[in-house]
């Protein structure tokens, strides 16, 4: 073993984790990757940003190709690249920097997405928005993607967005360091601005029909109707992640990433999270291990005969806003924003099974949240209102089946059941049905069709049933069904 051999890596990503954080602020396999290896983007995706098992092995792997009869990552890279160094300063090192590559080509990719939603007549959702169908949506997003290697262990992975009103957001940008020590994939170390806490086996956007598995749920606001809430699973967050696979069949995270705040002072980082999973079957985790009872089929890389199993734990924080400051409604003053922190904490299960084409999801999650509400806003702008110190339990539910008819037309149906618990009062009820299709009309060129059923019982007024996706207006008491839209999702990359 040559000393210090760990060093370099080490000193490198310590650099780069500075570089993030003195930067200013205000899932995902991309083209870069295709560029990197020369291989069509159907190598790791079915409908994309969707991945195969291989796929789903490449990202936990760090965004490595698996190894085979002990290849390294390097050896399956078909881009040149420029050496930043002679091999031979390994050898000398630290009297030389140790040596390190950059891709020859800038590592850059593009996509634009947005969304036509079509608001059908007689629902809530056109109630709302006033309209049945604009075209002002079809251009909500670009993302530039930059993501590869520096080395063999090191890797990296950012992504910029600008949305429609010009707002420009780093909405990635973090480092990996993998194989820190031990076994190959054990100790993978991820630092900076992560897609999401990764509380499954699966990557963040790996759904057909919602793009993202745990529904998006913002717990908080269906309490309070501010919108402030973390929403358990989703990005991005800066922070730093440790995650690893053992015996190929087990893997673990552990993370800790800021906090959520929607006023101007933020709190303690206290946000953390521990997660679980094996796999049974199928293409082991890493992509390196034996296959299960069934080899996959070559002509169809997507299909394979396994069930994974996932657990994890979340304890957070959310600061905002409760509304009790000095009311504007007899002085004409602004009120002043009162910071109010709710901590919570989650609990969670999720499976996820595949029998050839036949792909199957489901997930419950449980979050309690001990001071979620608005208090009452002050009567004049020298008396200051009263908090709401009142907690609350909510329950999420979610399944969805889809099956591969073809690797570019995947349809589907999802069901999201939301549940929230307060004492005294009668439990408020959301459930959204999502039937859909997802399609390919060119390997880059993506169509989602979505639509929107949701049926509500004792949605209070004081929620935000938005928070929970969905469009239907409380009912007091009494039970509503209503269909409420048909959408178009539409997403490029080059």
């Amino acid at each position: 073993m040559r000393p210090f051999r760990w060093l370099p890596a080490f000193v490198a990503a310590a650099a780069g984790v500075c570089l993030y954080v003195a930067a200013p602020r205000d899932a995902l396999a991309v083209p870069s990757f295709a560029r990197k290896y020369q291989t069509s983007c159907q190598t790791c995706h079915t409908i994309y940003p969707v991945l195969n098992p291989f796929g789903e092995a490449f990202r936990r792997d760090g965004y490595r190709f698996p190894s085979q009869n002990g290849s390294l990552d390097s050896d399956a890279i078909k881009a040149n690249a420029i050496a930043l160094g002679q091999q031979e300063y390994e050898k000398t090192f630290p009297n030389s920097v140790w040596p390190d590559r950059i891709a020859e080509a800038i590592p850059l990719s593009v996509m634009f997405n947005g969304s036509l939603p079509l608001n059908l007549p007689g629902s809530d959702a056109k109630a709302a928005a006033g309209n049945t169908f604009t075209w002002s949506g079809i251009e909500a997003e670009m993302h530039v993607f930059g993501a590869g290697a520096f080395n063999d262990t090191l890797t990296y992975m950012t992504q910029l967005t600008l949305v429609k009103d010009g707002t420009f957001d780093i909405e990635t940008a973090y480092l990996l360091w993998n194989d820190i020590v031990g076994p190959r994939h054990l100790f993978n170390l991820w630092v900076g601005r992560l897609w999401a806490p990764q509380l499954t086996s699966f990557g963040l956007h790996s759904d057909y029909l919602t793009d993202t598995v745990m529904p998006a749920t913002t717990v908080a606001g269906l309490y309070s109707g501010h919108s402030a809430g973390y929403t358990l699973g989703q990005g991005h967050h800066d922070g730093v992640e440790l995650s690893g696979i053992a015996a190929h069949r087990f893997d673990y995270a552990l993370g800790w990433i800021a906090s959520s705040s929607a006023v101007s002072a933020l709190p303690n980082a206290e946000d953390v999270y521990a997660h679980i999973g094996v796999k049974s079957g199928g293409v082991a985790l890493d992509g390196e291990g034996k296959y299960g009872p069934n080899v996959p089929d070559p002509r169809k890389p997507w299909a394979e005969k396994s069930v994974t199993v996932d657990l994890f734990a979340y304890h957070g924080l959310t600061r905002f806003d409760n509304g009790t400051g000095a009311a504007a409604a007899l002085s004409g003053a602004t009120a002043t924003p009162t910071a109010q922190d709710d901590r919570f904490n989650a609990v969670g299960a999720v499976a996820h099974g595949q029998l050839e084409s036949l792909i199957m999801t489901a997930g419950l999650q449980m979050e309690h949240h001990d001071r979620p509400y608005a208090g009452q806003p002050g009567a004049t702008a020298a008396i200051p209102g009263v908090p709401d110190y009142t907690n609350g339990t909510a329950y999420l539910q979610y399944d969805e089946v889809d099956y591969v008819v073809w690797p570019w037309f995947v349809p589907g149906v999802r069901a999201e059941y939301t549940q929230t618990t307060v004492a005294g009062q009668s439990d408020a009820q959301l459930l959204r049905i999502i039937p859909g299709i997802a399609m390919l009309a060119r390997p880059n060129i993506k169509v989602v069709l979505t639509g929107d059923l949701e049926w509500g019982k004792d949605l209070p007024v004081v929620g935000n049933w938005g928070a929970a996706g969905g469009a239907l207006v409380p009912a007091g008491t009494d039970a509503k069904f209503q269909a409420e839209t048909v959408n178009a999702t539409v997403a490029v990359a080059y």
